[in-house]
């Protein structure tokens, strides 16, 4: 699976992997032995040696363009130390985390998660002179509202078509812009909350260098697009994050003993933002709970409704319905699909030649004649939702490839998925996503409806 990519040769085509979903159809050679030359091999077992792998370099754990590769050598750790040391006069450093990261970096450290979250800020703060360090929660629960505000406005629309798809997961959005033209119309340009959190940290001071600690790889290039306006200067994993630690010769441990966790929030915490509030989470999945928050809003308009969730065949599809409990009519609907085998399934059923519409009701039958949840559906429907919730990711971003999970074993992979996805709605508390977060800035991106770059069109995925 090894490959050697140069810098001067942008043209190529790395291969995927045999499990990979789209084959190649026309292989391309690649130089053997070339000055300057980048390795994209296998990714090693221990944790302390990160490198983008064809395993690991886009979560369909399929295929990355060498201009793609260049990209993501410029969102490391080893740029960002660099970057750190040359800090000019009134230049401040600020760190944002993802939850998915958090809980990760505290299994491996085997502490609880108010534990790690102490010891982090304590590092961030005394090591690397952090100026603000921050969870993303405040630019997540923005992605949000600014979410349902474009669902809610699009339906007035004439050319409204639905289902409306969720860019903030870039591996689904790259997978689009490259392969799939006809999905990019129906994805949602709002930025996602990493981006959101960017814009938030430099609002009012530009001479500010953002790190952010990422998931996934697919984090790295959403970093370095043409219209994220500088707002993330570098995108790290919590596994690169370990490497760094150790190549430092520092012992996370050492942190442990400093102040107190309010006291860190409090200090650390950029002015104008609630200290807790950055920190805490929502309802809905461990991917940002996107879906559910658009059914839940709908249900705020519509009283007396009831939202029915619907498990798929495996656990990476689920539907949200929200129900009228007199009529059992259908008043809005949202899905969650997670991996690119779905989603492939996915954009198969929404490219059908034939598309039907649907006005599903549910019959209300008595107890007597036959159980309520007979009156249920059972499977979901993504492809007739209002909106879907799509990562790239099987098992979603808690299952994101730079986090800590070495398994080799699938079923144990995937059980510390399940366990890290279990501690998420359990240890971090919930806030709620009203509209009364909604900024009068709209956080937009736009996505490449047809792509002109000559790496993009050569690509045959």
């Amino acid at each position: 699976m090894s490959s050697i990519l140069s810098e001067a040769d942008l043209n190529d085509f790395i291969s995927p992997g045999l499990a990979c979903i789209k084959p190649v159809q026309n292989e391309q050679k690649r130089p053997e032995n070339s000055e300057d030359a980048l390795v994209v091999g296998k990714e090693p077992s221990e944790p302390q040696k990160v490198s983008i792998s064809l395993q690991d370099c886009l979560a369909c754990a399929g295929c990355i363009t060498s201009s793609e590769e260049i990209l993501l050598g410029r969102q490391n750790h080893k740029v960002f130390l660099e970057a750190k040391s040359n800090f000019t006069a009134g230049m401040s450093l600020a760190v944002s985390i993802s939850p998915q990261c958090r809980l990760s970096l505290a299994n491996f450290y085997d502490l609880s998660l108010d534990v790690f979250d102490a010891a982090f800020l304590n590092l961030m703060l005394c090591y690397f002179e952090a100026r603000y360090v921050v969870g993303t929660q405040m630019g997540r629960t923005l992605s949000i509202s600014e979410t349902n505000y474009e669902l809610s406005r699009r339906k007035t629309l004439d050319k409204y078509k639905k289902p409306q798809l969720c860019a903030v997961c870039p591996g689904f959005v790259l997978y689009s812009e490259k392969t799939k033209p006809e999905l990019v119309p129906h994805l949602l340009d709002v930025k996602s909350p990493q981006q959101i959190t960017g814009a938030l940290l430099k609002a009012n001071n530009q001479n500010i260098y953002h790190l952010a600690v990422m998931p996934c790889f697919d984090k790295k290039l959403e970093a370095s697009r043409a219209d994220t306006e500088g707002e993330v200067d570098c995108v790290i994993t919590p596994r690169e994050m370990i490497s760094m630690l150790q190549e430092l010769n520092l012992a996370f441990s050492d942190f442990l003993n400093g102040p107190s966790l309010q006291d860190l929030q409090q200090r650390l915490t950029p002015e104008g933002w609630n200290p807790r509030l950055h920190w805490v989470s929502n309802s809905g999945s461990s991917s940002g709970g996107f879906a559910f928050q658009y059914v839940l809003n709908e249900q705020r308009s519509n009283p007396g409704s009831e939202i029915i969730q619907i498990m798929g065949k495996n656990a990476d599809i689920r539907e949200y319905r929200l129900v009228d409990s007199t009529s059992g009519q259908v008043l809005a609907s949202s899905s969650e699909v997670y991996g690119f085998r779905n989603i492939q399934n996915l954009v198969r059923k929404l490219g059908g030649a034939r598309r039907t519409s649907r006005n599903i009701v549910i019959t209300r039958k008595r107890a007597s004649e036959k159980n309520a949840s007979d009156s249920k559906p059972t499977e979901p429907e993504p492809a007739r939702t209002d909106f879907i919730e799509v990562m790239a990711c099987p098992g979603g971003c808690i299952n994101g490839g730079g986090l800590l999970n070495e398994e080799a074993n699938t079923t144990r992979r995937r059980a510390l998925a399940k366990k890290l996805d279990t501690q998420y709605s359990t240890l971090l508390p919930q806030t709620e996503c009203s509209e009364e977060f909604v900024s009068s800035n709209r956080y937009k991106f736009s996505a490449i409806q047809k792509s002109t770059d000559v790496v993009t069109v050569g690509n045959t995925w």
